[in-house]
């Protein structure tokens, strides 16, 4: 039914993915309209090349395009899930952040781990793992600060 194991860790994976991204979305939703435009915006635009990605493996690993399409537009539907899970549980303010803090933990463990098998195995930085590891974390640090330092200082942004 999935052609092969490859097959159904890239759904498996995918729609746990998806779910994280739906709970990101109405929890968004919840604490704010704009929050929730802007974190939509910034699911889809990942999610575009993610989905085709998945598709490609998909297709490599024997499916026909209809099966592929099918069972990627099925993982993807958990965002909806998530999306009407975390709209259900973010009534309080509370709820809100503790969900908007675990979905922006799993953002960040995922991209991590992502950043470091393309490292380990990627051919041009082998003699120099540590120092591409280096430089490639200092720049997801970077990166960090900076949205931090946004959240940090929004309201006086939206002020003036």
């Amino acid at each position: 039914m999935f052609g092969n194991s490859r097959a159904l860790v890239i759904l498996l994976g995918d729609g746990v993915h998806n779910f994280v991204d739906g709970i990101a979305i109405g929890a968004s939703f919840s604490h704010s309209t704009q929050l929730g435009i802007v974190t939509s915006i910034a699911v889809i635009c990942h999610e575009l090349p993610h989905e085709l990605g998945d598709l490609a493996v998909l297709l490599d690993s024997g499916l026909s395009m209809q099966k592929a399409l099918l069972l990627n537009l099925l993982s993807a539907l958990t965002a909806f899930i998530g999306l009407y899970v975390s709209i259900l549980i973010g009534e309080s303010k509370e709820v809100q952040m503790w969900l908007l803090a675990i979905t922006a933990g799993m953002f960040l463990y995922v991209a991590w781990i992502d950043m470091l098998a393309h490292l380990k195995h990627d051919g041009v930085h082998k003699d120099h793992w540590s120092v591409a590891c280096l430089l490639q974390y200092s720049g997801f640090a970077v990166g960090f600060v900076a949205i931090f330092a946004l959240g940090w200082f929004e309201d006086e942004l939206y002020s003036s």
